[in-house]
């Protein structure tokens, strides 16, 4: 109705985690950039089973790894809808700027009793023109 375009971009991991009980069984995360004329632009990170400790409204912290760089933290906050399977990374702009020069993306996020696995994501076939972010 506004006249604007969604876009996302979305990658799976290429490991995977296995959790305990309750959410026994392999695990893969998704990265998901997005951008929208209401909701602004945002990274995401999803998990398929499990309880991300991020809290909607407050504020977390994330460490994500490019290529071989030091890892760095990212905070983060829970969505809007108090669900427990995603949050989401501030800075986009920070994001985006490392992951466009990056092969690999590893992000390590405190999962409710799992402790913080890492996730790793091939971004080498991320293209920006396809994506069209306006950034």
């Amino acid at each position: 109705m506004t006249g604007g375009t969604r876009r996302t971009a979305s990658v799976d991991s290429t490991n995977t985690v296995n959790f305990g009980f309750p959410y026994n069984g392999e695990q893969h995360a998704r990265l998901i950039l997005r951008t929208d004329p209401q909701e602004g632009k945002d990274v995401m990170f999803r998990i398929e089973k499990g309880q991300i400790l991020c809290p909607s409204y407050e504020s977390c912290t994330v460490q994500v790894r490019f290529d071989d760089e030091k890892p760095g933290n990212f905070s983060a906050t829970g969505p809007a809808d108090h669900s427990t399977d995603v949050v989401f990374l501030n800075d986009y702009s920070r994001f985006l700027t490392k992951m466009r020069k990056a092969k690999r993306v590893r992000i390590a996020v405190n999962i409710y009793q799992q402790g913080s696995p890492v996730f790793e994501f091939d971004v080498s076939g991320f293209d920006p023109s396809r994506y069209q972010s306006g950034t």
